[in-house]
């Protein structure tokens, strides 16, 4: 046997171990700060998933993709007497050497109404190819808004109700703006997954989409019920 197999070999086992060792630290520094997180919101943490979150939340799009659906570092609570879940997310999709994992930051939000379908993201090349020939979103008066998301809902007077000059004024403020979508009583916004403190980012932005929602909207859809902490 040559001498370079005998160095590369033991080479590569040393850096198997030390990336175990920094994914186990970075697991326990991911904790560590979202247990923090959620002492400081009044919230509760479970490291792990207790309800089958992607079960429980079937209804969104988020949670029908891929495969081997996880949700961790998940945190509950209550803001604005509205019930707030919290949690890292990761699915995967493919298989074999195609396989893709996917990892992001989601937090659920009870509405005060029931909810037509809604589902807003940022544009991609393919919506841009889409439109081409025919298969176009829902635009807005906001040329920037309508160029930068793409927006689809069950009932287009809907979706004109809730973004509104002022919202939409908002969320270009806001930069990077989450992926969202409204179903029923219930409102997911998730994006790639960032460091604890983004749940806040996430919080700031659900609840003012929350408040911003006109009254006659919440006259005619009535009042959805917030779930309790225990159980989102």
């Amino acid at each position: 046997m040559g001498i370079l197999p005998c160095i590369v070999f033991p080479a590569f086992i040393a850096l198997a171990v030390a990336l175990i060792v920094f994914g186990i630290l970075k697991a326990r520094e991911r904790r560590e700060a979202m247990t923090r997180l959620a002492a400081e919101l009044g919230f509760e943490y479970y490291p792990d998933d207790p309800w089958d979150l992607a079960d429980r939340y079937a209804m969104f799009e988020l949670f029908g993709r891929g495969h081997s659906r996880e949700a961790s570092n998940v945190i509950c609570g209550e803001i604005d007497s509205r019930a707030v879940v919290a949690f890292d997310y990761q699915y995967t999709t493919g298989s074999g050497k195609n396989q893709s994992t996917h990892s992001c930051q989601a937090l659920v939000m009870g509405l005060p109404i029931v909810a037509a379908g809604l589902r807003m993201r940022s544009e991609n090349l393919f919506d841009h190819v889409a439109a081409w020939v025919g298969y176009d979103d829902i635009n807005f008066e906001s040329d920037e808004f309508s160029r930068r998301y793409h927006v689809a809902c069950d009932d287009r007077r809907f979706a004109y109700d809730i973004l509104h000059a002022r919202l939409i004024d908002y969320l270009l403020g806001c930069g990077s703006v989450p992926d969202l979508e409204m179903q029923g009583p219930l409102m997911v916004l998730f994006e790639s997954q960032g460091d604890a403190a983004n749940v806040r980012r996430l919080l700031a932005i659900g609840r003012e989409i929350v408040a911003s929602i006109p009254d006659y909207v919440r006259s005619a859809r009535g009042i959805g019920q917030p779930a309790g902490k225990k159980s989102p």
